[in-house]
């Protein structure tokens, strides 16, 4: 996201938009507040102490004058040491607890992003915006934008106390001040650039590097390893680059700032000198002052620069976080149906009417005027050959997809209700999808059919789904409900995956469910299982099977055959069979397909028919 001509691309912006996570800590932000003007005072008291002790108790003599001084100074050091450290334990405490709260959130929204959403930014960049990015800020809260503050009231306090003791010596001592000013500013943007650089190029690698390990096997089995670390070293070297860029500017800084001190400490000197030799108005202790004045300030003014780098890391890790929480969830797509205690789905048994539905995923259509049907109760199969729009209008369904033209409706006792205006949320509780591709946490069985937190009531529900499905024996011998199933499965075939599936779906008991070719990786003897148990489950609920096997859809109420976007042909399987059509020609194509001469090996499971 570019910067340019937007005032929230700015740093300042960026922080005052961010004080919405921060707020709830603002009494701990409060308490570290509170210490900085202790902590300025303190540090602008000590060299007057210092110089009263130098011009008046030491020409004196007097040691007890001495002594109360000396104890005084120590007392100022003391209030000036607990001041900073309930500051820092205040401020990080509040910085820490503010990171988590946005942690939080991004999750969240991330996950309630639209799939088109996912299309286009890959897996690693969320995987950089939500960690590096975000613990960018971390660094920044504890030790940058709120010390920062502390320094410019120190620095503030310094220049009061400088010119309360000689306004022409102080006049002298800050003639570098506009020189600083450009150098802060020029330094400023070249960081804020390479910063903002750097977090691109640590996405990119980040999203590479999630994508080769999740395809870690397919690597090695094409003997992909050596070009593969390769492309990851070019983007590593990216990377570098602009951290060694970044890094160059933020020494220049630093070495800058020291010899500006130095420098100013000399003309100091060389202004004073005089005047002290001579004893015409300025002491020792005065010029001690000034010079201890001197260091003081240009230890805030010479960490700033680190400081700032850490904000500019920090504004540039904000801009690609804000990018991402502007882009819209779900939840804020328009609903004609307003939210209130009043179910929009009240009396939905899993009828749906599709008319002149439309949808496409970029230019090319996909769904090219749908007219669709569904009576409540019934079984309707989809069928059609790979990419005619089958299980696009299962996403629609489910709204993982949203902006479809005509009209895509669930039949309530109220009447239709658009997909559209039906919170995903609330939808989703009343439709469920066995997807063919079943992705399994790395946590147990009962995590991964209930996937949330299995109480009792959960668990005797969890136990029927399985029993229904005729998983309970696999999930037995796999060691229980509380046994882990592996990363992604990994312990499980692919038809013991799908079993898992449909246990999923069925604890939610839903009205409308699809099967999106679930049984498409499912062995001969497992799919008889999954058929006995869905004849037994699917009673009394509403189907709408996709691209399924022949078994399946021989038994479907009303197959319909898309082609190209539409759908072609529409009737039972002895029906279609007769007309001689698209499903017969996909229907004959299979049984040849099973019935390949010359194979002595047992017969393979039936072929799907897209």
């Amino acid at each position: 996201m570019s910067g340019s001509g937007r005032a929230s691309s700015s740093a300042l912006a960026l922080l005052r938009r961010f004080w919405r996570f921060a707020r709830p800590s603002r009494g701990w932000i409060a308490a570290g507040a509170a210490a900085m003007p202790v902590v300025a005072a303190a540090t602008a008291l000590r060299p007057l102490v210092a110089k009263h002790a130098i011009d008046t108790d030491l020409p004196s003599g007097d040691a007890a004058a001495l002594g109360a001084t000396v104890l005084g100074f120590v007392a100022i050091v003391f209030v000036e040491f607990g001041a900073q450290a309930l500051q820092v334990y205040a401020l990080q405490r509040a910085g820490h607890a503010t990171v988590a709260r946005l942690r939080r959130h991004v999750f969240e929204h991330v996950l309630r992003l639209p799939a088109r959403y996912f299309d286009r930014v890959p897996v690693g960049t969320l995987l950089s915006r939500t960690t590096s990015d975000v613990e960018a800020l971390s660094e920044t809260l504890s030790f940058g934008v709120f010390t920062i503050l502390t320094d410019l009231a120190v620095i503030v306090s310094i220049v009061a106390a400088m010119f309360a003791l000689d306004a022409r010596l102080a006049a002298i001592t800050l003639a570098l001040a506009p020189a600083l000013v450009v150098i802060v500013r020029v330094f400023s943007a070249a960081l804020r650039k390479l910063q903002l650089e750097t977090r691109r190029a640590q996405g990119v690698a980040t999203g590479f590097l999630a994508e080769r390990l999740a395809g870690a096997e397919i690597v090695k089995v094409f003997d992909r390893a050596d070009d593969t670390v390769g492309a990851y070293e070019t983007l590593g070297r990216r990377y570098l680059r602009a951290t060694q860029r970044a890094n160059v500017y933020d020494a220049l800084l630093y070495a800058v700032m020291d010899g500006i001190a130095a420098l100013a400490i000399a003309i100091l000197v060389f202004a004073a000198a005089p005047d002290v030799a001579a004893g015409a108005g300025i002491s020792v202790g005065l010029l001690y002052a000034f010079v201890d004045y001197l260091q003081r300030i240009f230890v805030p003014i010479r960490e700033f620069s680190g400081k700032l780098a850490t904000i500019q890391r920090a504004a540039a890790s904000l801009e690609r976080i804000y990018g991402l929480l502007d882009e819209p969830a779900e939840d804020a797509a328009p609903a004609a149906v307003p939210a209130s205690s009043e179910d929009p789905l009240a009396g939905f048994r899993g009828g749906v009417r599709a008319e002149g539905l439309r949808f496409s995923y970029g230019d090319e259509p996909v769904l090219c005027g749908v007219d669709l049907a569904i009576e409540p109760g019934q079984v309707v199969a989809v069928v059609g050959r790979t990419g005619s729009g089958k299980s696009t209008l299962a996403r629609l369904l489910v709204r993982l997809y949203d902006g479809y033209e005509g009209s895509l409706s669930l039949c309530t006792e109220r009447g239709p209700v658009q997909v559209r205006d039906v919170p995903p949320a609330l939808l989703r509780r009343r439709v469920a999808m066995v997807p063919q591709d079943v992705f399994l946490f790395d946590e147990s069985f009962a995590f991964n059919v209930a996937l949330g937190p299995v109480d009792d009531t959960m668990r005797r529900r969890i136990e029927r789904a399985l029993e229904a499905v005729g998983a309970s024996d696999l999930v037995a011998r796999r060691g229980g409900l509380d046994a882990p199933v592996g990363e992604r499965g990994e312990r499980l075939s692919a038809g013991e995956k799908q079993l898992i599936a449909f246990a999923r779906v069925l604890v939610r008991s839903p009205d409308l469910v699809i099967l999106d070719e679930a049984t498409a990786s499912v062995d001969s003897l497992t799919e008889a299982r999954v058929q006995r148990a869905m004849e037994r489950v699917f009673a009394g609920r509403t189907v709408l099977v996709i691209a399924h096997r022949l078994s399946t859809v021989q038994k479907a109420d009303l197959i319909c055959v898309f082609d190209r976007g539409r759908i072609v042909e529409r009737g039972t399987h002895a029906q279609l069979l007769t007309a001689g059509g698209v499903y017969a020609r996909l229907v004959a194509s299979e049984l040849v397909a099973q019935d390949e001469p010359g194979e002595t090996a047992p017969a393979p499971a039936p072929a799907p028919l897209a």
